[in-house]
């Protein structure tokens, strides 16, 4: 039995002349991509020149307005993102306590005199060490 007899019958994804007909020849997809490559490479360098002022600092003064301007736009909900309160208190027991957020977890908290000894450093202050 031919693979085109029954219960196999003609597809267009199975003809070889259909699929001919719809895939773009190699020249013809160069040329395409030579086209996109002319019309994109300026905004490219345009990229460029403003990644190499922005790490020398020396930003255009639109630039630099645009980003002042979007700083003071998003710079509270940035700050609450990054930096969460630590509340200090008294529990039930009698006991000094700090609540910390779990986003502080890479923050290790120890007390001079019973955790760690710092030298000219009194008995009882809060040490806070990032640990990595």
């Amino acid at each position: 039995m031919s693979f085109f007899e029954f219960p196999h019958t003609r597809t267009y994804d199975s003809d070889l002349g259909w699929l001919i007909k719809h895939v773009n020849s190699y020249d013809e997809t160069i040329a395409r991509l030579d086209e996109w490559i002319a019309e994109n490479e300026p905004k490219l360098e345009d990229m460029e020149t403003l990644y190499e002022a922005l790490i020398s600092g020396n930003l255009p003064e639109g630039v630099q307005r645009g980003i002042e301007m979007w700083c003071r736009a998003n710079m509270v909900d940035l700050v609450g993102e990054l930096v969460k309160l630590v509340f200090f208190g008294i529990n039930n027991d009698g006991y000094f306590v700090a609540y910390i957020p779990d986003s502080w977890s890479d923050i290790v908290f120890n007390t001079t005199g019973l955790d760690i000894t710092i030298p000219d450093i009194d008995y009882g202050h809060l040490v806070l060490s990032f640990n990595e």
